[in-house]
């Protein structure tokens, strides 16, 4: 039988055992201290809740078990194995003293699972094959995009700190696992912005995208609202989210350029203009130009910038990783959100300068007030 959704549903399913029983081996990490569900570890549930699913989706391929049937039952079965993971990666963070050390496995089942889940949904409502494909390619060029640019970016920015560290201009200590300087930090954001602006505009040809399809526009009235209000929105958003984990007892995890800043505040000034400059713009160009407008081909308006804002935090997810479990989806949670309105001002206003502003304030907001912070001179 041909069904798309079951077949890879198998797969998917295939996927989140291969990745649990790899952790036995140790071959992947997993979690450590190990979560416990009742007389059972979280990792059992989920190695339970996969085989299920994948037992289902079979039956499914054969013709042994209706299509709603079998999609309810594999979600269902997927949901318990995605619920058993996610208590595994926070269950540490629930037992005092306890500081959990989180390995790649627990994020490759939770994306096993997820895809999984949607595959079973897919089932039970009748998706047509079609359209599956058509999701499918979509989400793995947005996706591919995305990764590839970061790739792109940084290998290239790698070469341009040799340039550098050639010249005499920064330390090259920190391609060799040495600590990261300042000026090398700051060499290495331009790189990955030159780098990111050349990927970048490789998929623009290869998409035939032309020098109208930037929406790069000279501001107007309403571009001009549109951009104040976003970084005014954007602040608001920062101070609810900062006072709320605050309250919650909870606190986001620094992010590479805090604890760099900690060593050496004064490079963040420099910093503020290449917000501008270099990382709003080539962020923008990627995501926003590209992905976006991508996706809006084969998904609706909103659902292309949830999934854009999706791919925006994969790519920083590196970024935020080294925090507890928690910290790191608080995070990467503000960057989804801060992604979603920069996606939203773009949709409204066509114009990309609108969401590169916006991103590159809020990031030179961000750079001030951690200057002040560390320092304590409000005077710039």
């Amino acid at each position: 039988m041909d069904d798309t959704a079951a077949n890879w549903g198998v797969l998917a399913a295939g996927l989140g055992l291969v990745v649990l029983i790899a952790t036995e081996t140790g071959l992947v990490g997993w979690m450590t201290p190990a979560t416990s569900v009742g007389p059972v570890t979280a990792r059992q549930v989920a190695v339970a809740g996969f085989v299920v699913a994948a037992l289902v989706f079979s039956l499914v391929r054969h013709g042994a078990l209706g299509r709603r049937q079998g999609g309810l039952g594999a979600t269902g079965a997927s949901v318990v194995a995605t619920l058993a993971t996610l208590i595994a990666f926070f269950g540490p963070e629930f037992r005092t003293g306890v500081e959990a050390t989180v390995g790649i496995a627990v994020y490759l089942t939770v994306l096993a699972g997820g895809v999984t889940i949607a595959l079973g949904w897919a089932l039970s409502t009748g998706v047509p094959n079609n359209r599956l494909y058509t999701v499918a390619r979509a989400l793995s060029v947005a996706t591919g995009i995305g990764l590839a640019g970061f790739l792109v970016g940084t290998v290239f920015a790698q070469f341009v700190v040799l340039g550098a560290a050639a010249g005499g201009l920064v330390s090259a200590a920190a391609l060799e696992g040495g600590t990261v300087t300042g000026p090398t930090y700051i060499t290495l954001t331009v790189g990955i912005g030159v780098g990111f602006v050349g990927f970048g505009a490789a998929v623009a040809s290869r998409l035939d995208r032309t020098w109208a399809d930037l929406d790069l526009r000279r501001p107007g009235l309403r571009d001009i609202g549109y951009s104040v209000g976003g970084v005014v929105v954007l602040m608001l958003a920062l101070f609810g989210f900062s006072y709320l984990i605050q309250a919650l007892g909870l606190e986001a995890a620094r992010s590479s350029v805090e604890e760099l800043a900690r060593e050496d505040p004064s490079f963040l000034l420099v910093m503020v203009p290449l917000a501008f400059l270099t990382i709003a713009p080539s962020e923008e160009f990627i995501y926003r130009n590209l992905i976006q407008k991508y996706l809006y081909d084969d998904f609706g308006d909103l659902q292309a910038i949830v999934l854009t804002s999706a791919v925006f935090g994969v790519v920083h997810f590196g970024q935020y990783s080294t925090g507890t479990p928690t910290q790191t989806v608080l995070s990467l949670l503000l960057v989804f959100v801060l992604s979603t309105l920069l996606g939203l001002s773009y949709l409204k206003t066509e114009n990309l300068l609108v969401p590169i502003f916006i991103h590159g304030a809020f990031n030179a907001i961000q750079f001030l007030t951690l200057y002040i912070e560390i320092t304590g001179n409000p005077a710039i």
